[in-house]
């Protein structure tokens, strides 16, 4: 028991230490903001590369292949760099080299479409269970632009959106260079039709379920056989759900071991609820805009019930990333969107074409066929706490093996959703070595 019990608690402690690293670039972002709008504006300049014709992002003459072919790759040219004015860096040296690279995926429809991602390798030796596992990374809400994607920045870890001139913080960086600290290679997706043409399909289930399937293959093909798990808190809780539910079906040769899913929207009717006048009320339009374009059906609701001023700002919404979202939509409400005065969860009920696509979304029809590690907050101002629960439930009684952690930071407008991602840190890196070491998973259902 002794000679199992030390490592444990040296992961726990190394846990802690990069949560504590994690909570310190999360409180600074403010400070990294106002002191990398610089540096950020001049990174911008040889990015504007990726979007012209052939260039990196540029996906027009690619030939269809295989879901998980990996179809461009490029090396990133800059050192690694995430610093915090002030404090120490996350790790010195950096504990991972990167690469861009594009890979075939589909869409909801079964369509071929590429997307891209960041691969990062890490440098320092695996100390864990079997050989090196592929932690792959659902990212919490970017944005709708195609600056907004986090393999973009990679270098300078910060971009500049050309719509607005705002900056866009690749805070996921943060975490898969934590990750890759511990000796896991990182997958860090970017989801279909952010970076690469095309809308972004924001919370779309199937496709966020589909790009991570894929980039776990096309992790694979780059760098071997592995063990994978899936990562990924609020828009990426939801894509690592989905992707859960869904690998039985759609890629049951990827290795999966366990996944951890933070605040997934998994209800997305209870979440518009809930979100419309928070400081995220944006995101309702990224989820329209991406949702129009795949369902027919929904064009004809949006036209009936949005007025000229909702029009305006679903246009504007599909260009902007996070920061620029919440300056400019933080606190407003959908009622100024519809014709009726009306907010859009009261008009969506109405709408059965609506509540069909909204079904449609649903996570929790399908029974993961490995352990996950559900997170809810208690105090979580964007994505409500029930609807987590009513998942971890609906798995439940499909016979799916879940642990639930309920998360107590306490309510502050802004905060409270973005720090559950660092608090939740440490007991979803115990959990994922847990099960690559083979140690029977918690199961707490019937207990929330």
């Amino acid at each position: 028991m002794s000679q199992h019990s030390n490592p444990v608690r040296r992961r726990c402690r190394a846990g802690v230490t990069v949560a504590a690293s994690l909570a310190l670039c999360v409180a600074a972002v403010p400070a990294v903001m106002t002191t990398t709008t610089t540096s950020a504006a001049a990174a911008a300049t040889p990015g504007e590369r990726f979007d012209q014709p052939g260039g990196f992002y540029d996906t027009s003459g690619l030939p269809a292949a295989e879901p998980g072919t990996v179809l461009r790759t490029e090396p990133t040219s800059l050192p690694l760099a995430v610093e915090v004015p002030g404090l120490p860096p996350l790790a010195s040296p950096l504990p991972a080299g990167a690469q861009r690279l594009i890979y075939q995926t589909a869409d909801v429809h079964g369509a071929p479409v590429a997307t891209s991602a960041a691969l990062y390798d890490s440098t320092g030796p695996w100390t864990g269970a079997g050989p090196r596992p592929t932690v792959v990374i659902g990212p919490g809400t970017q944005g709708q632009g195609d600056a907004c994607a986090p393999s973009r920045n990679v270098e300078s870890a910060v971009g500049v959106n050309p719509q607005t001139g705002g900056a866009v913080p690749s805070y996921e960086e943060a975490f898969a260079l934590a990750l890759a600290s511990q000796g896991f290679r990182v997958m860090v997706i970017d989801y279909i039709g952010l970076g690469t043409p095309g809308v972004h399909t924001y919370s779309d289930r199937v496709e966020q379920a589909h790009a991570m399937l894929d980039g776990a293959r096309a992790a694979r093909s780059l760098a071997g056989e592995a063990p994978v798990l899936f990562w990924g808190h609020s828009q990426g809780g939801g894509a690592s759900a989905a992707a859960a539910e869904l690998a039985p079906d759609y890629a049951p040769d990827v290795d999966l071991r366990a996944a951890y899913a933070s605040a997934p929207p998994a209800d997305l009717l209870a979440v518009l609820d809930h979100i419309d006048g928070s400081t995220l009320t944006g995101a309702i339009g990224f989820a329209i805009n991406g949702m129009v374009d795949r369902y027919p059906s929904l064009r004809d609701v949006i036209e009936r019930n949005i007025n000229d001023s909702g029009r305006a700002a679903l246009d504007d919404i599909s260009g902007l990333c996070t920061l620029d979202l919440r300056s400019t939509y933080a606190g407003r409400t959908t009622d100024e969107w519809t014709s009726t005065g009306r907010r859009l969860g009261e008009v969506i009920r109405e709408e059965p074409a609506a509540l069909a696509v909204l079904d449609h979304q649903r996570i929790g029809n399908a029974a993961p066929s490995v352990p996950v590690m559900l997170a809810g907050g208690v105090n979580d101002d964007i994505i409500p706490v029930g609807q987590v629960e009513q998942l971890g439930r609906d798995w439940c009684a499909k016979g799916a093996t879940v642990h639930f952690h309920h998360e107590t930071t306490p309510p502050v407008a802004g905060v409270t959703h973005a720090a559950a991602a660092v608090t939740n840190f440490p007991l979803a890196l115990q959990f994922v070595h847990d099960r690559l070491a083979g140690l029977p998973a918690p199961d707490d259902c019937g207990a929330f």
